[in-house]
């Protein structure tokens, strides 16, 4: 939809989420992330997933599912790309694929020829990772106030709203200048939140919708940050679509 989309799937839909996938899913990302700052000048960006949830109608807000496999839809941004809530503002319906996407095919495969550089060592502390769980299974979920790599609470009303239910942050507690800095054990355990927050709605959730945002400059006011959007289908709300055309996609600064 975008310039800078591209989506990461696993190869079999029958794989687990353990510590192996989700270490393979953040390498995969952070490769991308180094290669498009070292081309585009990257500069960000905004991270979608549907958990059990299938995006119906006009989809504001939300990519449409090509698939039932889990995919996480990467919306990166660079200076003059087009950013990821110009398309999904519209409905399904009325988007078209973007174009000019040759160039940054081209680069990334020039990049790759040339050989890729080894991921750098942050000097920043990353977020703790989570206990191993048996068989990498998203077992002995954690109460919130238990995590300890990531800090979540319900998401406060933005300027001139009123509060709602069903919607929740997530900032890691220590510093990380990249989501693919955090290690497996921590995506691990926000997983095993967002199943705890599912389940303990009222009535339970039938899916959730996660958007992160992962800014990339070492300004102190930028930093990854998560919102977690738990769907029900019987819910009239819009809270993803009013999320996203109300500006919460954008990145800081």
């Amino acid at each position: 939809m975008t310039e800078g989309h591209f989506v990461l799937r696993l190869n079999d839909p029958a794989i687990a989420f353990c510590d192996a996938s989700a270490a393979d899913l953040l390498h995969c990302y952070g490769r991308l992330r180094r290669a498009l700052v070292s081309i585009k000048g990257a500069v960000g960006a905004q991270l979608y997933l549907a958990l059990t949830w299938q995006p119906v109608g006009d989809a504001v807000g939300e990519p449409v599912a090509e698939t039932s496999t889990p995919t996480v839809h990467a919306f990166f941004q660079w200076p003059g790309s087009t950013t990821a809530a110009a398309p999904l503002r519209l409905p399904a319906h009325q988007r078209v694929a973007a174009v000019g996407t040759e160039e940054v095919d081209a680069l990334l495969r020039q990049w790759l020829a040339e050989g890729a550089p080894l991921a750098p060592a942050s000097d920043a502390p990353t977020a703790a990772a989570g206990a191993a769980r048996p068989n990498g299974a998203l077992s002995g979920v954690p109460r919130l106030d238990e995590a300890a790599s990531f800090h979540v609470e319900p998401a406060r009303a933005r300027p001139g709203k009123q509060f709602t239910t069903g919607h929740w942050t997530a900032s890691p507690v220590l510093a990380a200048p990249s989501l693919d800095e955090l290690g497996p054990g921590a995506l691990l355990e926000l997983a095993g939140t967002v199943e705890a927050l599912l389940s303990h709605g009222n009535p339970p959730m039938s899916g959730a919708t996660v958007w992160a945002t992962d800014p990339w400059t070492r300004d102190s006011c930028s930093a990854p940050f998560i919102h977690i959007f738990g769907r029900l289908h019987s819910d009239a709300r819009h809270l993803v679509a009013d999320f996203v055309t109300g500006g919460g996609l954008e990145l800081p600064g």
